[in-house]
């Protein structure tokens, strides 16, 4: 029996009509999405870091890249089902689909709860080594631990909003997002403000609202046929998770990496003082709200290539790459430039005055980190999408080879970099991360798509 996406609303077929219009209608809802989840983080550090304090701000902004390895975890989960599920998309292959689905649900089970009982079990080494301050590390404790109990909760969202979003359905994600960003500003604002609970009320806010997402994403399958899947099916199919691993395992390699390098630099900012920590995650948040964005279009982009990848359409897989491309540039440019301009008035929205001292030198050190990061977003963009689309295409060492040389790269920024520019090196670190990974993952993605287009389309039957 064959998939028929029209049978459901919302559902988008992209083997067929405008590349560029289909990618761009795709990822809106995706964008919205993205935007409340990051929303999360952003209503944390502006609640703690303008009613609590530069301390308190830091004490999160001290495990910032624990948190993003946290949040790759999930996401290479997701992208690894979705890439697979797309692709049968393309195929129109009903019970391959369900397969997927049942292996999801019971991947959820089997590994979600043991990752959340490990990252606690290693939370005294993780603060010692990255050299969090005896004045924060009390409250980083207390923030970390309830942020590793949303793992489970996290992995169910993102699998099952992954799947629906192969299946065609990218408006769950806006939706989850929404209803559970509503719920965390609300509760942070009384856990917080009211209760005075601190960083640990951001934290359960977070874990509460991961909840409401978790229940909407699986609500919003449970409706679709796809997804009914008999007891008897939620077993591990040892063919899909060959395939599965094989997807998976690059994508998390990639970013162990990646983090390993953003921790070493962590180990050494958090050094450099609580209020050079509040600084750095001030920046961090207002990055994170532009990196949605861009990163919304990615997920666009691979269930496109997924899609026209099962299809076999590979001219139809580099027409849209360019399209996509052009627009995720054309939309970094324009939100770099609003940011920067009113970056003066959004940055005091993270740090507390309390403390006239502790506040000029963080607002210092936010202006110049996000002067500098966002303008090289400008290489970012490029390097996500088609980092992306070779991973989707099927070769994740790309993307790997890529993580490696971000990790030299952050380390070299640290080590070699400050001993020439001091603490300024520290603000280069994401952009020498990206600029050399970039053509890492873009000449094999060019080459490819080129050798494949030469061969020809495979005749239809």
């Amino acid at each position: 029996m064959s998939l028929r996406r029209q049978d459901i609303g919302g559902a988008t077929d992209m083997t067929k009509g405008n590349a560029g219009k289909l990618i761009l209608k795709f990822s809106l809802p995706l964008v919205f999405g993205n935007l409340f989840q990051q929303l999360y983080s952003i209503t944390d550090a502006a609640v703690l870091g303008r009613y609590v304090g530069v301390d308190a701000l830091a004490s999160v902004g001290c495990v910032s890249w624990v948190c993003w390895l946290i949040n790759a975890f999930l996401r290479d989960w997701a992208n690894a089902f979705s890439i697979s599920a797309s692709v049968c998309m393309g195929k129109g292959e009903e019970e391959e689909f369900r397969l997927i689905a049942a292996n999801a649900v019971t991947i959820c089970m089997v590994v979600g709860i043991p990752a959340a009982a490990a990252l606690l079990w290693m939370m005294p080494w993780i603060l010692g080594l990255l050299s969090v301050q005896p004045n924060v590390i009390h409250m980083t404790r207390q923030y970390l631990m309830v942020y590793s109990l949303t793992i489970p909760i996290g992995m169910a969202h993102s699998i099952g909003a992954g799947l629906l979003r192969a299946y065609g359905n990218s408006r769950v994600t806006f939706v989850s997002m929404t209803v559970s960003n509503m719920v965390n500003i609300v509760l942070d604002l009384i856990f917080v403000l009211v209760f005075g609970w601190g960083v640990l009320g951001a934290a359960a806010a977070t874990w509460i609202a991961q909840f409401m997402a978790m229940a909407v994403a699986l609500a919003s399958a449970v409706r679709v046929p796809a997804f009914h899947i008999k007891k008897e099916e939620l077993r591990l199919d040892s063919r899909f998770m060959g395939e599965l691993l094989r997807l998976w395992s690059p994508m998390i390699f990639n970013s162990m990496v990646i983090a390993a390098g953003g921790l070493f630099v962590e180990k050494h900012t958090n050094q450099m003082g609580s209020w050079f920590t509040a600084g750095l995650a001030a920046c961090g948040k207002i990055f994170g709200l532009l990196e949605a964005v861009i990163m919304a279009i990615q997920t666009g982009v691979s269930v496109y290539v997924g899609q026209n990848l099962g299809a076999e359409q590979f001219k139809r897989i580099r027409d849209g790459l360019a399209e996509s491309v052009k627009l995720g540039l054309g939309v970094t440019i324009a939100m770099v430039l609003a940011v920067l301009a009113l970056r003066h008035g959004i940055i005091p929205l993270f740090l507390s005055p309390e403390d006239p001292t502790a506040y000029q030198q963080a607002f210092r050190t936010a202006d110049m980190d996000t002067c500098i990061v966002l303008a090289s977003m400008v290489i970012m963009t490029p390097m996500y999408l088609y980092r992306v689309t070779i991973q989707t295409l099927g070769f994740p060492k790309y993307a790997a080879a890529a993580g490696v040389l971000q990790l030299a790269a952050r380390i070299a920024a640290v080590t070699a970099g400050a001993a020439l520019l001091g603490e300024y090196a520290y603000f280069l670190t994401e952009t020498m991360a990206w600029l050399v990974s970039l053509p890492v993952v873009a000449i094999p993605c060019v080459r490819y798509l080129k050798r494949r287009m030469e061969e020809g389309e495979p005749k239809k039957t």
